[in-house]
């Protein structure tokens, strides 16, 4: 499994850059410091690209699964639905195709496992859970792991509990929307990984943007964490270089208040992936 800290290329849907142009600006100009190569995809209809853009398991083998989440199925909200088919054609990225309905932001990817909230089950209900697995196992060629699906939190990602840090070591946001829950997430991954639980000692602080710190997005050469000019940031960011001190010096903040507010981060709404050196890529 091609983890984040292997991959050398960034997009964003170019939605993104026109809703949120100073955010994505900060962000550009980091990953030109750090020489991640970045573009912008076309024919996408929102700019939440980790949910529909398919998930690279190696560095030629590219998983495309239907993308039509429940939470996007009723009413006008179908507009957003994106089949990322024409995006892909664009950057010459053949792929793999699943009639599995995932959606991207549920993966977190380690080199040998699969992190995912158990949502993928109800949204293949009409799949048996068995089957499920082994076809997961199978397209993604690695073990995974199923955390039980807080249904107050309505998108079922993994991206915004838990990452993988190194080694055996994965990070664990500071899950302050249920203390039920974020010790049942806690038990499940004590049982592959060591964790490292995110806390913060402010009163009060902004429980509902506590969560968000891990959803980061992390390069071969950088990692880009949010913040919102909260007390938390400080917190989040000391946690986040002691968790990688090999990238302490290339562990840098970029101010999203501006996207929070519409219910994703930086591994949201970005797509990043090791390029593959024998296909032609356009930017």
């Amino acid at each position: 499994m091609v983890a984040d800290r292997l991959t050398d290329t960034v997009y964003f849907s170019e939605w993104a850059l026109r809703d949120f142009p100073v955010p994505i600006n900060d962000v550009c100009k980091l990953l030109d410091k750090f020489g991640i190569r970045y573009g912008f995809l076309c024919h996408t209809k929102d700019y939440w690209c980790r949910d529909y853009m398919p998930v690279q398991v190696n560095e030629a083998k590219f998983v495309q699964y239907i993308y039509a989440p429940d939470y996007l199925l009723s009413g006008k909200d179908r507009r957003y639905i994106t089949d990322p088919t024409a995006a892909l054609h664009d950057l010459d990225i053949p792929t793999v195709k699943t009639n599995l309905i995932i959606d991207g932001g549920n993966i977190v990817k380690c080199p040998d496992k699969v992190i995912m909230t158990d949502k993928i089950f109800y949204e293949n209900k009409d799949i048996p859970r068995n089957e499920v697995i082994a076809m997961l196992e199978q397209l993604f060629e690695c073990n995974l792991v199923f955390l039980p699906w807080d249904r107050s939190e309505i998108y079922g990602h993994a991206d915004g509990i838990v990452r993988w840090v190194d080694g055996n070591t994965v990070m664990m946001t500071a899950y302050e929307a249920s203390r039920y829950f974020a010790n049942k997430f806690l038990k499940e991954l004590e049982r592959h990984f060591d964790v490292i639980v995110m806390r913060y000692s402010t009163r009060p602080r902004a429980r509902e943007l506590s969560w968000a710190y891990i959803n980061f997005l992390q390069t071969k050469n950088v990692i880009i964490v949010p913040t919102f000019n909260i007390k938390e940031d400080e917190q989040a960011l000391q946690q986040i270089e002691e968790a990688f001190p090999n990238c302490k010096d290339r562990i840098k903040p970029v101010n999203i208040s501006n996207i929070i507010c519409h219910g994703g981060g930086l591994n949201c709404i970005s797509w990043n992936i090791k390029r593959p050196s024998e296909l032609h890529w356009t930017y």
